[in-house]
């Protein structure tokens, strides 16, 4: 049995040991090729500007460093790479429930590193963070993590108590309803305009079309059982802030940043709707790419309204990241 205890090393000594990992769960694999995840999105190399971003953010923000960060789903270590190098606390818990993702992640770090963290990787589902001793983190990191999370209330509490005082919860690349909503509602009118324009859609066109809508409308329902599927949820920013309230967490905002846009000089790259539409559908949704070609001809009057509205600020939200600041004590 692992003891009570308020210091870190003292809990970690004494985790047991499953494959030589730690052990805080029972192994959950992914539900798809984690050795294919990057090639999915082009990433061939390492990425340190969002471990490096985030840090930046934790300092401008004053969030209290001192103790260990914990990072909850590394997946291939792209946000992992730079927290490990930049994060000024002493030790950071990499955890995943794929035993194959933290071989990934561990194997972008060699001997020869000299990190200012020690490193630790641990198998761990969120949805047991509950087990974790109160008071142990200073930082819990995410990057495209929590709408993978079955029971996100559950969640945000465990993190309101394992947090210390001026410690945060900060997450990035989470999908906002209303954002992906209206690329939905988008996506229903890609069939008639082409249609309109004489082209033919073939029947594997139409299958990607359906595949994305009714993927976005079982993200958004919240009255079927998501148990069993590997992504699960759309967020509002305003339930995000009443929920982290209730656990005494102070939201941040940041519409459709990512964590690389606080590298120095800190300028928020201004995404508009059409270049993450259109690059959501190739990356995610892995559309044909002479199909992407008619979208991008055929709607461009569709696409270019939504961006003149946001010609001088951020928007429609979309994505972003979220710090859920922990008063201090």
């Amino acid at each position: 049995m692992i003891p009570a205890t308020n210091s870190f090393s003292d809990w970690i000594d004494h985790l047991p040991k499953w494959r030589g990992w730690l052990q805080l769960s029972l192994e959950r694999p992914y539900a798809h090729a984690e050795d294919q995840y990057d090639n999915q999105y082009g990433i061939t190399a390492p990425e340190p500007e969002a471990g490096e971003g985030l840090c930046n953010l934790l300092k401008t923000h004053g969030v209290n460093t001192t103790g260990p960060a914990l990072e909850i789903g590394c997946g291939t270590g792209r946000l992992t790479y730079g927290l490990a190098r930049h994060y000024p606390g002493s030790d950071l818990l990499i955890t995943d429930p794929s035993q194959t993702f933290l071989r990934i992640t561990q194997t972008q770090f060699s001997e020869a590193d000299r990190l200012p963290t020690k490193l630790h990787f641990a198998v761990l589902n969120a949805d047991d963070l509950g087990s974790l001793p109160k008071d142990m983190f200073s930082i819990i990191a995410m990057r495209s993590t929590l709408h993978h999370i079955l029971d996100v209330k559950t969640f945000i509490a465990a993190c309101g108590r394992t947090l210390r005082p001026g410690g945060a919860l900060v997450m990035g690349a989470e999908p906002v309803e209303s954002g992906y909503i209206l690329m939905a509602a988008v996506a229903q009118g890609i069939a008639p305009v082409l249609q309109a324009a004489g082209v033919v859609i073939k029947p594997e066109w139409m299958r990607q079309l359906n595949d994305f809508t009714n993927t976005v409308k079982f993200y958004c329902r919240r009255d079927i059982n998501k148990k069993t599927a590997e992504d699960k949820h759309l967020f509002r920013e305003h339930e995000l802030a009443d929920l982290g309230y209730q656990h005494g967490l102070h939201l941040h905002f940041f519409p459709n940043a990512t964590f690389g846009d606080f590298v120095a000089p800190n300028l928020p790259e201004f995404e508009n709707f059409s270049h993450f539409f259109l690059n959501y559908l190739q990356y995610c949704m892995l559309f044909d790419a002479e199909f992407l070609a008619l979208i991008r001809r055929h709607l461009k009057p569709q696409m270019k309204y939504l961006d003149d509205c946001y010609r001088s600020h951020v928007g429609p939200t979309i994505t972003g990241v979220f710090l859920l600041k922990k008063a201090s004590a």
